[in-house]
């Protein structure tokens, strides 16, 4: 319903409603103020969701965080003789961790999507990935909630908390590299249950009262952004910044207008609506003032204290900045393959799999966040008797109604530095895949594009960040997916120093995170990850080739390789919409999408998530251990009832590949011979061991 137009986008949850999906990133600030910086970022983000349209209620929040090694301790340093120490990876995980469970707790809304990514290349520089999903009435009487526009005449009203000096710069320094001038004065200081009040008042009550004709967020740039994005529906403002209200005083106009203090929105009031309006913020202790009108005189003045401080043309504001020019350069990826033969056994090698902190269990996040406030869950962050992390979330976000909201997301990092055309699609690929195995028809999926690139002067990293906006475009097209919403993060490195006074520039992986929203037309009907009943049939839905370039398989070995999988998108299109078809009949009792690690890790969860064992047998046309551990696209471990094996195989077709049963406490499988054989019970430990002291 909008796209890339609103704080939020926007798709069609039913006759009656929309909701809303928003993703941002607080790097940077995360960087110096983990707690900080991951809470701001997350009541940001649902300030997103407040200021969309007339407003928007939060419903869901969802995270992602990309993190250094939390067992390393990175010798490295801002300043030089070893002066301002970066913050150790797992101080920031533990902060942006906390920052984001207090954000929403507090603020009532479920967390129960996400996820956790490590590598070194974020030592310097941490990735924290926030959004917000929102729910809204799509009309009001005779008006639509999902459009807005301040009229000249309108009153400037600023609600919730006041500016203080914290956040000054904040949009600049999160466009920058970190190096010894990074300010943490920089990083806004978050107070969710302020932000909470207004929430409520606006959705709840201001909103459906016709209060105010628009409303939007005071985030990056403070007031000045708010106001002069607010001030192109009327064209034009004028602005009184004395009468703010301010945390302390002595500060300067500059920084009154530029300051991103938190939770605070900005409102477009009629004149003749305002004493009501003011009337109702009172009642609800929340702070409101009146610090300007719009205006339609293409222009945006800023007084203080009877001096004009700002008088600029919109125009100019918005569009006067001419077009930067820059190149790019190709570059080839060429790693060594990975030179180690196939083990006999595979069995300490699943183990070894199964411990890799992109694999294991990270219960210690998503059990520090509320996922069933506001009673709309359905499937959880974890599944099954095992507790396994699932790929995709449901929660019910209107009451009375059998449709509920799916998330997913991909992300593949490891991959940008070999191939980023193809990362993109893998990325597209997971998140759609993800919804489609907990039910979501393909054509009930929107997506949305996270970029966190490294310095966009670099003619090498331009040119992969153009490989994979390509790779963005052609992915959602093939898929008919449209993207709604997305933010692009660049000049995520940082610049300091080693033990030794040398210089040291860290940049992070080229990383794109897109993530999925979906509408489930029956939540009765949804699948889960874990296995059920010993007897039922185990598929693989899709193919499987020699892809293993920058898997986790050949990263526990040593290299990365070239080989990154690719998709047949038109192949994958239809095989998508026939599992859906066999979803929807009842056909499938478990699914699961098969990505970090491959087939036998996917294999291993779904066993560990219903405590029940397999027989698997794998063809033997490809090299064992790459079969069961390539990450080729486009594939879902299924199980299905035998009394449902034709009607099942009828409605996929040839691409569902019958593996083996459930059944017993182990896992075994042969390749001609066995290859495998665990316990349930020892995977789940190896599983679970990593993080089982956080």
């Amino acid at each position: 319903m909008t796209v890339f137009t609103d704080n939020s986008g926007a798709i069609v949850f039913d006759d009656t409603f929309l909701v809303t999906h928003k993703v941002e990133t607080h790097n940077s600030p995360s960087a110096l103020d983990p707690f900080g910086g991951a809470l701001t970022g997350i009541v940001g983000v649902n300030r997103d969701t407040i200021g969309f349209g007339l407003g928007a209620k939060p419903c869901i929040n969802v995270y992602g965080y990309c993190v250094g090694d939390p067992g390393t301790e990175p010798a490295l340093f801002r300043g030089k003789d070893r002066e301002r120490p970066i913050l150790s990876p797992r101080r920031i995980l533990d902060g942006v961790v906390h920052g984001v469970g207090v954000g929403g707790n507090c603020s009532g809304i479920p967390t129960p999507q996400g996820w956790c990514y490590f590598h070194d290349r974020y030592v310097g520089k941490p990735l924290v990935f926030a959004g917000t999903v929102g729910v809204m009435p799509r009309v009001h009487g005779d008006e639509k909630l999902y459009e807005k526009r301040a009229l000249p005449g309108d009153l400037i009203v600023m609600v919730g908390g006041r500016v203080g000096k914290d956040g000054i710069h904040g949009a600049t320094f999160s466009s920058e590299a970190l190096d010894p001038a990074s300010p943490v004065t920089a990083v806004q200081i978050g107070d969710p249950i302020t932000q909470k009040k207004f929430s409520d008042v606006i959705v709840k009550e201001a909103r459906d009262q016709g209060l105010y004709r628009s409303i939007t967020d005071n985030g990056a740039g403070g007031l000045s952004c708010a106001v002069a994005e607010m001030a192109k529906e009327s064209n034009g403002c004028h602005v009184f910044l004395d009468r703010v209200p301010l945390k302390y005083p002595g500060m300067a106009p500059w920084e009154i207008w530029i300051s991103e203090s938190q939770e605070r929105m900005t409102l477009a009031v009629p004149e003749e609506r305002l004493d009501a309006f003011m009337d109702l913020m009172q009642r609800r202790e929340v702070e409101a003032t009146v610090i300007g009108r719009f205006t339609s005189s293409g222009k945006c003045v800023v007084e203080c204290h009877g001096a004009v401080v700002m008088d600029i043309g919109l125009d100019f504001l918005h569009d006067g900045l001419p077009k930067k020019h820059l190149k790019t350069t190709p570059v080839v990826a060429r790693n060594p393959e990975p030179a180690a033969p196939c083990p006999d056994r595979l069995d300490a090698t699943l183990l070894a799999m199964l411990k890799r902190k992109n694999i294991c269990a990270k219960e210690f996040i998503s059990t520090q966040y509320d996922h069933t406030v506001q009673g709309g869950h359905v499937l959880g962050p974890v599944q099954g008797a095992g507790r396994v992390q699932g790929c995709a979330t449901l929660t019910k976000v209107v009451p009375g109604s059998d449709r509920g909201v799916g998330l997913s997301q991909g992300l593949f990092p490891i991959y940008s530095e070999i191939d980023p055309y193809r990362m993109a699609i893998a990325a597209i690929d997971l998140a759609i895949r993800g919804l489609i195995a907990i039910g979501v028809p393909l054509d009930w999926i929107a997506l949305l594009d996270n970029f966190c690139w490294c310095s966009s002067d670099d003619p090498e990293r331009l040119w992969q960040l153009k490989r994979a906006a390509f790779g963005c475009y052609d992915g959602a097209t093939a898929f008919s997916t449209p993207y709604i919403s997305g933010k692009d993060s660049m000049f995520n490195d940082f610049s300091g120093f080693d033990e030794e006074n040398n210089p040291v520039k860290v940049s992070v992986l080229p990383t794109l995170l897109i993530s999925s929203i979906g509408i489930h037309p029956d939540v009765t009907k949804a699948v889960s990850m874990d296995v059920k009943f010993a007897g039922d049939l185990v598929y693989v839905i899709g193919m499987t080739a020699e892809e293993l370039g920058g898997s986790e398989y050949f990263m526990h070995l040593g290299s990365p390789g070239n080989r990154v999988p690719a998709l047949d998108l038109d192949a994958a299109r239809e095989r998508y919409g026939r599992l859906a078809k066999a979803i929807d009949k009842g056909l499938v009792a478990s699914a699961f999408p098969v990505s970090h690690g491959g087939l036998l890790v996917a294999l291993a969860k779904v066993s560990i998530a219903g405590r029940l064992g397999m027989e698997i047998a794998i063809p033997s046309t490809i090299r064992p251990d790459y079969y069961l551990f390539s990450e080729s696209l486009g594939r879902i471990v299924v199980t299905v009832s035998p009394g449902s094996r034709q009607a099942f195989e009828d409605t996929i077709g040839s691409d569902a590949v019958l593996l083996g049963r459930v059944g017993g406490p182990d896992l075994r499988v042969t390749a001609g011979r066995p290859i495998v054989d665990l316990r349930v019970a020892d995977m789940e430990a190896a599983y679970r061991a990593p993080f089982g002291g956080y």
